[in-house]
């Protein structure tokens, strides 16, 4: 996994955000599978600490973005940016089409937004119950918002509170249709507690093992 040093985060966190994003993707990804009848494949996350500033200049184009608000279990959001093309081809394979039909011929609509967010509810909630099984707790979430607008701006103008982020970079294959990259966030102080929770809950159950 690469990782971007930071003081604050030692060598055990930054390996235990990786693991949960690994599994809790992966849990998404099976999810999607299900609602677009394809196989969907997610690779190993690649983490980094970004400030905002960095952000603003790095996704200057537009793109749908999904936040998810969690309301149990712990406190803060998550945010996943969604490319146009690929909520275009999500979009056309939920419709039951092979990605490249009508709906990804047309420009971004209130149809697209509604079935991505769909889509993303579904995923989000799977990653949330695997969440919630490896920090021992239970973890629910928000229905999802959704903008269409540059994911930068967003990001500067949503959230004037965090200036630091947790970045998990990850590809996705869908079937053979495509092969894309997506990102999703978490403020740096949510993603620091979440690792913690993991790292304590683990540790509990190692305990429990070796007593017995």
């Amino acid at each position: 996994m690469d990782f971007m040093q930071d003081i604050s985060f030692n060598e055990m966190e930054l390996s235990a955000i990786g693991e949960i994003s690994n599994i809790s993707l992966g849990n998404a990804a099976t999810s999607l599978g299900i609602l677009l009848h394809n196989n969907v494949e997610i690779s190993t996350p690649r983490i980094e600490i970004k400030n905002k500033g960095e952000i603003v200049q790095m996704h200057k184009e537009n793109a749908v973005i999904i936040r998810v608000n969690y309301i149990k279990g712990i406190q803060g959001y998550s945010i996943l940016f969604l490319k146009e093309e690929d909520v275009k081809i999500i979009t056309d394979l939920m419709m039951g089409s092979d990605g490249y039909g009508m709906f990804y011929e047309q420009e971004i609509s209130e149809l697209h937004i509604s079935a991505v967010s769909e889509a993303m509810n579904q995923m989000m909630g799977s990653a949330a119950t695997a969440m919630s099984t490896m920090m021992d707790r239970v973890v629910d979430i928000s229905i999802p918002e959704t903008a269409h607008m540059s994911a930068g701006e967003y990001v500067a103008y949503e959230f004037p509170n965090d200036d630091r982020f947790l970045q998990i970079n990850f590809r996705v294959k869908l079937g053979d249709v495509v092969v894309t990259d997506m990102v999703q966030m978490y403020p740096y102080v949510l993603g620091k507690a979440i690792a913690d929770l993991f790292i304590l809950n683990r540790d509990d159950i190692l305990q429990k093992h070796n007593a017995q």
